[in-house]
């Protein structure tokens, strides 16, 4: 007889949204101030907390300083964290892939335009909720590319 009770999976949505102002921040400024080291640092960040979650360096300033301070609170939800991990993955390749083109190259408005790119979709996301990258991610689990969402109905955008 098979086990039918699936694993509910859960996210804290503030802590997304506290990781996607914080990406928010440092590409808008790196852009603002023409500092493509911080675009850098951005792109590290978002690998780390790719590679290794726990190491992550927006969840660790969200635990160790956010919470304890009230600034804000958990808000866990049901929802399948590998279509977020996917999205973060794609704007540590496309921050890396700025910085890759700012050390090798002259071509800073390819660079800045990749951190760009980073910080609309980022931007997009933590207003109105929408994530790009876990859209894709939601098509590619359909086409058998990548695995299926792992809770209820696919895709939802989930607003703010």
């Amino acid at each position: 007889m098979k086990n039918t009770t699936a694993t509910v999976l859960r996210v804290d949505s503030h802590l997304a949204k506290f990781s996607q102002g914080c990406v928010v921040t440092l590409t808008g400024l790196a852009f603002l101030f023409n500092l493509p080291i911080v675009v850098l640092i951005t792109a590290l960040a978002l690998m780390l907390s790719l590679l290794l979650p726990t190491a992550n360096p927006f969840k660790l300033l969200y635990q160790r300083v956010v919470l304890p301070l009230n600034l804000l609170h958990q808000r866990i939800v049901e929802d399948d964290p590998a279509p977020h991990r996917f999205a973060q993955g794609i704007g540590a390749a496309f921050l890396l892939a700025s910085s890759v083109i700012f050390s090798l190259t002259h071509a800073a408005v390819v660079g800045w335009a990749l951190d760009l790119i980073v910080f609309v979709l980022a931007g997009i996301n933590l207003s109105i909720g929408f994530c790009a990258g876990c859209l894709v991610y939601y098509h590619l689990g359909r086409l058998g590319v990548l695995p299926r969402v792992r809770y209820e109905g696919g895709f939802h955008w989930r607003g703010v």
